[in-house]
């Protein structure tokens, strides 16, 4: 499969269907970030804390990649419908 039929089959995605990645993407990440500001602001300095902060950076992280890739898939299927030649 050449790499112009990978990013067309990439693009057949109904942007709705990427809206609703994006979404959930958006929903983790400020999920993640409202678990670490609660976690400095109402446990004591700990090891706990700590455990409780890491797990918000990484639904954070999960977060902001999943909102990113599906943000890239939106912006990939807009140009290739852009610049396909009409039929």
């Amino acid at each position: 499969m050449s790499f112009k039929h990978r990013l067309e089959h990439l693009s057949q995605e109904p942007l709705e269907q990427s809206f609703k990645k994006f979404r959930l993407g958006a929903a983790i990440f400020f999920c993640g970030m409202l678990v670490v500001y609660l976690a400095a602001k109402v446990l004591t300095p700990s090891l706990a804390q700590e455990w409780v902060t890491l797990a918000g950076l990484v639904l954070v992280g999960l977060g902001f990649g999943l909102a990113l890739l599906a943000q890239a898939r939106m912006l990939l299927a807009r140009l290739l419908r852009f610049w396909k030649k009409p039929e």
